[in-house]
């Protein structure tokens, strides 16, 4: 009996480390693979600090995550995550595309710059994805819901009119079905999730009065062209996302020009037409005299 016991007890020791190994395996594996994908998929080099499988519960968890900042550009980071939740089954790890139930981002940060009259993110959207490192096929998605919180946006001084880094809080947003629609029947790429992302976080901040009016327009002028781009590459159900989240000022001259693609209208002018309302409502405001 008293064998018996020690064999049994061995046997619970030796599973109990396979198991642990298996578990520290599968996150480094899904570490390296959401590094390989999203280097790929953005063609700039992206990092994960950790992740962490839940075998039982499905989710992952990323941690540490950074992109850098496309070439010439200052920020070492264009683009980093607090911390990212993503509730997906493990047998959908292995399908294309991956279907994900919800992806939670918290606290998120967008460093945007301007080098040679243009933004970083719209560079970010000219540059060509590339084949994974470790091979295989570029990981799509589909996305039931993609929840933002606790996002922040730091514009750098090199933009025209914005002598100081100003900061801007974006509040909570949350974009939906994404990888659905025409023209998106094999999911997402990880970048139109990112430039999804990225857009509406700029977007989000071209709003916010911290901004002068100059730079304010400058921002919505590369958003028009970022906009175009994604509707001719991705089409136009990636944008339809886009336009719900864009705030009211915003929304006029981007949306406009989306609506204005349809209709066949010259999106240039549309998108002229709503900027010069934005700063004509700007100067109108009544200012208080002091008494």
């Amino acid at each position: 009996m008293k064998y018996l016991k020690w064999i049994i007890i061995g046997i619970v020791a030796v599973v109990v480390i396979g198991l642990v190994a298996v578990y520290i395996n599968l996150n480094s594996i899904v570490r390296r693979t959401v590094q390989s994908q999203a280097t790929a998929s953005l063609n700039l080099e992206t990092t994960v600090g950790g992740a962490n499988v839940n075998l039982f519960s499905g989710n992952v968890g990323l941690s540490d995550v950074k992109v850098d900042s496309p070439q010439g550009f200052a920020a070492p980071d264009m683009f980093t995550l607090g911390g990212t939740k993503v509730d997906v089954t493990y047998g959908e790890l292995r399908k294309d595309p991956v279907r994900v139930d919800e992806i939670v981002i918290d606290k998120p940060r967008l460093v945007v710059e301007q080098k040679d009259g243009k933004f970083n993110f719209k560079v970010l959207m000219d540059q060509q994805s590339k084949q994974p490192s470790e091979g295989g096929e570029p990981m799509k998605l589909v996305i039931s819901q993609l929840k933002v919180n606790d996002a922040q946006v730091a514009l750098r001084p090199g933009i025209p009119g914005l002598a100081n880094e100003i900061n801007v809080t974006i509040p909570s947003f949350a974009l939906e079905k994404i990888g659905t629609g025409e023209g998106a029947k094999n999911g997402a790429a990880i970048k139109e999730v990112v430039m999804l992302v990225v857009t509406t976080m700029a977007s989000k901040a071209a709003e916010s009065e911290q901004l002068p009016p100059e730079v304010r327009m400058l921002l919505k002028g590369d958003l028009e062209s970022v906009a175009k781009d994604m509707a001719a590459k991705y089409g136009e159900q990636a944008i339809e996302k886009l336009k719900k989240n864009l705030p009211t000022d915003v929304g006029g001259a981007v949306g406009g020009m989306l609506d204005a693609t349809k209709t066949g209208k010259d999106p240039g002018k549309a998108v002229e037409e709503g900027l010069r309302g934005l700063i004509d409502k700007k100067k109108d405001r009544p200012t208080t005299q002091p008494r």
